[in-house]
């Protein structure tokens, strides 16, 4: 449980100041230039921030903009995917990965969600349905306390979208929640957009989910808007609402916003937009509607909620509940036994969640290969990818390294033989960009002779590529925001490329094929002199010169 030195941080205290009547906005990549030009007025209608912890993790130019951000306006991180009730250990790398940005931008609210992303070697960009019982409260308490012992601060757990209900004994899920606050000493978010697409989805009455969570526990709400999506189901029509979050909020959240407001009080409110965005102004309407309602109503607690029975839950064994649900999910099932059975056909929504996710990201990492091969084409890869090598981690910019392995498994892509290449200096761009480089090997600093022995290696955002083929200009012109005519022989050069980072941009060259050779035997060797000697005599030494300038002027190595 979280001590009385770690709950002076506590949210529901904050040492920051952030009111409790502060509405804030999701601050996304696409908003960063409208966030920078706000006239006075447009700041006055924003009390914060809250950023998706894992999109910035890394060094980026993202991360760099939203330190920034932190120098003029309060910040939260909210996380998505530390999977908190995973059955198996959470992730320490992952953990000390948030531990370092919430270090850095030191943000006034931290929350992540009732949900679990992964188990053992997988791990899905979703937020999926957790089994309510004792065993998993027991669980993800455990979770909560490693969390908030590792940040050294109180944290918040959010409620979560529900489209199914598991077909076994549950704790309801106000109940769990309070639970969790009670044992950890985290504190609760909660998501009005959330209990009311649950509500409508699984049959529960929204007002009452409010009036059963307790009031002390409760550090910040969420508001968002959601999707209707109609479907044939045996027979007729079934309406399910997604929690898309790009929409306006609709007048029955609004209403339980301001239910919520009437029992609970005033907290920090929290404005959600994640895709397909409107005009600037619209997002700051909605901020000034939360804050109108805000402003309504005074912060008072109505005191904890006697928590039930859990003990006489029972339940199945977790591991197997989730393992289960991945394999369902990736092989593309058409329904979930463990599922309540008028809900066992709504496996699909997290197909689609999932499948979407992630072909949208390697959409992005791979933008000049889905030129080249056609969307529906690149759909199709990624699809096969993401059901043989699911994604290993909560860090999702790790994942899509050995799609270029698929080329061999496709017919129709014989008629492209720098596909290959193509597509492994678009991975080196995407890891060059959120890779940090620490550690710089400084020759000034180090005398001549010992700069030649000592131990060195390239920093982590370095890659060397050889092809047969022009890939610099394929990839350049293969990209979706190329204009003019596409010009390209396959014959016309054999490109060296030289991919690193300095500072936040990442940098390209096109390189000679000697140059090349000494950085591909200086990656292999253990410092300089061992591949000065082992190219003697097929390397100009002029050449030489101006490659090691170069290795030095851009900062490529650092001692092993």
């Amino acid at each position: 449980m979280v001590n009385n030195i770690l709950l002076g941080n506590a949210v529901l205290n904050n040492e920051n100041n952030l009111s409790s009547t502060a509405s804030g906005l999701g601050i996304r990549s696409e908003l960063f230039d409208s966030v920078a030009s706000m006239n006075r007025s447009a700041k006055q209608k924003i009390g914060f921030f809250e950023a998706h912890s894992e999109n910035y993790f890394g060094e980026s130019i993202a991360r760099a903009k939203l330190l920034k951000l932190r120098q003029d306006h309060p910040i939260s991180l909210h996380g998505v995917g530390l999977s908190l009730g995973r059955a198996d250990e959470l992730s320490q790398s992952h953990l000390a990965e948030l531990k370092r940005l919430v270090e850095q931008v030191e943000p006034v609210l931290v929350s992540e969600h009732l949900a679990w992303s992964a188990y053992s070697h997988r791990h899905l960009p979703d937020l999926l349905p957790l089994s309510l019982t004792t065993q998993a409260l027991d669980i993800i308490c455990q979770h909560i306390d490693q969390m908030q012992t590792a940040l050294g601060r109180q944290i918040l757990i959010e409620n979560p979208s529900n489209y199914l209900l598991f077909d076994q004994l549950q704790i309801p899920e106000p109940e769990f929640l309070n639970a969790l606050a009670q044992r950890t000493g985290c504190g609760l978010l909660m998501d009005i957009n959330n209990i009311h697409v649950s509500a409508s989805n699984i049959g529960r009455n929204g007002s009452d989910y409010i009036n059963a969570v307790s009031s002390d526990a409760i550090g910040q709400y969420h508001l968002a808007g959601y999707t209707e999506v109609k479907r044939d189901y045996q027979g007729g029509s079934e309406s399910i609402l997604i929690d898309t979050h790009n929409q306006t909020v609709y007048d029955p959240v609004w209403e339980l916003f301001d239910h919520a407001l009437s029992v609970h009080g005033a907290r920090p409110t929290l404005f959600e937009w994640d895709s397909d965005f409107p005009e600037f102004e619209v997002l700051l309407g909605e901020c000034q509607k939360a804050t109108m309602l805000l402003n309504k109503y005074p912060v008072k607690s109505t005191g904890s909620t006697k928590l039930g029975e859990q003990s006489l839950i029972s339940s199945v064994n977790l591991a197997q509940t989730q393992d289960d649900f991945l394999d369902r999910v990736l092989n593309l099932s058409k329904t979930l036994e463990t599922a309540s059975p008028e809900h066992q056909h709504r496996i699909w929504i997290y197909q689609n969640n999932v499948f979407g996710a992630v072909q949208d990201y390697l959409k992005e990492v791979y933008p000049a290969t889905r030129g080249v091969v056609g969307a529906d084409f690149f759909k199709q890869m990624a699809q096969v990818f993401i059901q043989s090598s699911p994604p290993s981690t909560g860090n999702i910019h790790f994942y899509g390294e050995g799609m270029s392995t698929l080329c061999g498994s496709f017919e129709g892509l014989d008629g492209l033989p720098y596909l290959f290449d193509l597509m492994r200096y678009e991975w080196a761009l995407h890891k060059s960009y959120f890779s940090i480089v620490s550690d710089a090997l400084d020759p000034s600093v180090i005398p001549q002779e010992e700069l030649l022995t000592s131990s060195v290696m390239y920093n982590d955002s370095v890659s060397i590529i050889c092809s047969d083929y022009p890939i610099y200009e394929i990839q350049r012109q293969s990209l979706p925001k190329f204009q003019g005519r596409v010009s390209i022989d396959l014959n016309q050069s054999q490109d060296n490329l030289l991919i690193y980072k300095l500072g936040h941009e990442v940098q390209c060259m096109v390189i000679e094929a000697e140059q090349a050779a000494f950085l591909s035997a200086l990656d292999e060797n253990q410092n300089l002199l061992q591949a000065i000697e082992g190219l003697q005599g097929s390397i100009a030494e002029d050449t030489l010169s101006k490659t090691l300038s170069l290795v030095f002027e851009t900062q490529l190595l650092k001692c092993s």
